[in-house]
């Protein structure tokens, strides 16, 4: 049994694949050993028509999983863990027995850690809102009502189910605030929403050494959308407008952080906004970079936007048109601040994405329907690779198409050439033998899948990780105020995208797959009997491929 684990610091995504078709196999058990304790895995569903509880969890040597990957939730930031995989084999559900000459051996310890890569940490929030243990937290079924109570948690700082929907992403910010905020350090930020009390709060107490460039949203003309907080704000920090709405977007969400001497030393930024819903219902990414180089690039390109009044001059597109090329201890990074002249910093992406030898993985907001690296992609699964296939995977917030521009999401000759396969944001919208209603959205919070993240041939000697605020798309190339970082050669980071990406889009997967099917089709249990293999391990196979692609 050949096992890999990947890790983001938090969750932790485990692969196996046996040797070949098991006799008997109803499925595997998944071991962990957790700081030197051994224990069971738990998993969340049954064989088909058993007698159970509603929201029970057995041991996956009871309840084990008929499939070939799992994300483990419950492993906590810190923890040193191991796994092992153990088929669970008999003649029947009721007289299973592991097979230990089939199990694998212990995988290496490793310890759950966010620096994933030498000065570089990633963090990922929680805040996936179709989910089931969203739902059963919440405890009501009315769907109204469950909307309600969550915007109330959400909005409520100390309130622990919003601190675990806020995940080591928004615990981390905060603690980055309040620890440079005790030590009297300056912060330069550029923000396109604001809207939370707790980091209002942290930055009220910064006082003027807290200096903020600060857009006006997504808005009609002469509205402004961070109108409250700009009001809560001004006089009290160093404040600065961007109204560049309808116009463009000033879509920067960075934070820069000084040392003692007054000098830019770290840069917080990813797709995270500083909102209620960016920390806790959208799925979000950031990275915190220990870097004075790095840090100084952000805080020069502070200036230009505080500069910039409520323009995008042409000097700010010139400056922005060309790359800052840096490295991060031994690791190259490129960073790319928009609005660019001639969409240069998609022209590099796209290249990248050309480029690609094993697999391409990816999240996305809305990037739009034309010209986009979302469009790239498509392309290259259509394009196929003499010899091999490229392994495609993504989970967009929503279909891009428009009347005059239709994007082929699933079009099938993507998947002629390419184990290629795209997600939408999908919920269990009836409550099932095993499952609860779930709540997909809040009413004003369209965004679900909200990182913007193109992940390269993570497994390679040379991945490449994209990730920022930039959606993607030629506006936010050619009219928003983006940055766009390129980070090369990370195995670390790029196995924490890697984990991530998969949560998500495997968390949708099935929910997206059943809004599709005849209800008669839809999974309604464990499988009791061995035959539930084949389709994984049929020779040639998509879903083989996909097996091999993750244990290597």
């Amino acid at each position: 049994m050949k096992v890999k684990v990947y890790h983001n610091g938090d969750d932790a995504f485990i692969a196996w694949k046996p040797a070949g078709f098991i006799p008997e196999c109803r499925g595997f058990a998944l071991l962990r050993r957790r700081n030197g304790v051994e224990e069971v895995v738990s998993t969340w569903v049954g064989f088909k028509g058993e007698q159970h509880k509603e929201g029970e969890r057995r041991a996956s040597t009871n309840w084990p999983i008929q499939k070939y990957q799992w994300t483990d939730y419950m492993a906590n930031p810190g923890d040193k863990v191991q796994y092992r995989v153990l088929p669970m084999i008999g003649p029947d559900k009721d007289n299973l027995r592991p097979d230990s000459d089939r199990a694998s051996e212990w995988t290496e310890e490793i310890t759950l850690t966010h620096e994933v890569t030498p000065k570089i940490q990633a963090y990922f929030n929680r805040g996936i809102v179709a989910a089931q243990w969203v739902s059963r937290r919440l405890e009501i079924t009315n769907y109204n009502l469950q909307s309600k109570k969550l915007e109330t948690v959400i909005k409520t700082p100390g309130d622990p189910f919003r601190g675990y929907l806020a995940g080591p992403l928004g615990a981390r910010l905060v603690e980055l605030l309040t620890s440079a905020a005790r030590e009297r350090r300056e912060i330069y930020a550029a923000l396109y929403e604001l809207d939370d009390e707790e980091l209002e709060s942290a930055l009220e107490k910064f006082g003027k050494r807290a200096h903020v460039v600060l857009a006006n949203g997504s808005v009609k003309k002469g509205e402004d959308q961070n109108s409250d907080a700009r009001d809560r704000l001004d006089g009290k920090i160093d404040l600065y407008n961007r109204m560049i709405s309808p116009r463009a977007l000033g879509h920067n969400k960075f934070l820069v952080i000084c040392d003692s001497h007054n000098k830019p030393r770290w840069v917080w930024t990813g797709s995270q906004n500083w909102t209620k819903t960016g920390l806790c219902t959208q799925a979000n990414n950031s990275v915190l970079i220990d870097d004075s180089d790095v840090a100084h690039e952000y805080r020069v390109q502070w200036d230009l936007l505080k500069d910039a009044g409520d323009e995008s001059p042409a000097d700010l597109k010139d400056s922005n048109s060309k790359p800052r090329d840096l490295k991060v201890g031994h690791t190259p990074l490129r960073l790319w601040f928009t609005p660019t002249v001639g969409q240069v910093d998609l022209e590099e992406a796209r290249r990248i994405i050309e480029s690609a030898k094993q697999a391409i993985l990816f999240l996305m907001f809305n990037p739009g329907p034309k010209d986009t690296l979302l469009n790239k992609i498509i392309d290259s699964a259509r394009a196929g690779k003499a010899g091999k296939r490229l392994y495609i995977r993504g989970a967009i917030n929503q279909d891009p198409s428009t009347k005059k521009n239709n994007v082929e999401l699933f079009d099938e000759a993507n998947w002629e050439k390419a184990d290629y396969e795209v997600v939408l944001p999908a919920e269990i919208d009836e409550a099932t033998e095993w499952f609860v209603r779930e709540l997909r959205k809040l009413p004003k919070a369209r965004a679900m899948v909200h990182s913007k993240v193109v992940l390269v041939d993570p497994f390679s000697n040379h991945p490449v990780v994209l990730t920022g605020s930039h959606n993607l798309g030629p506006k936010a190339s050619g009219t928003n105020d983006e940055n766009l970082l390129i980070i090369r050669d990370a195995p670390g980071l790029a196995a924490a995208y890697v984990t991530n990406i998969m949560a998500i889009y495997n968390q949708y997967r099935w929910r997206f797959r059943r809004h599709t099917q005849p209800k008669t089709k839809r999974w309604k249990g464990l499988e009791d009997g061995d035959s539930w293999q084949k389709y994984y391990l049929e020779a040639n196979s998509t879903a083989l491929r996909e097996i091999n692609f993750w244990v290597g």
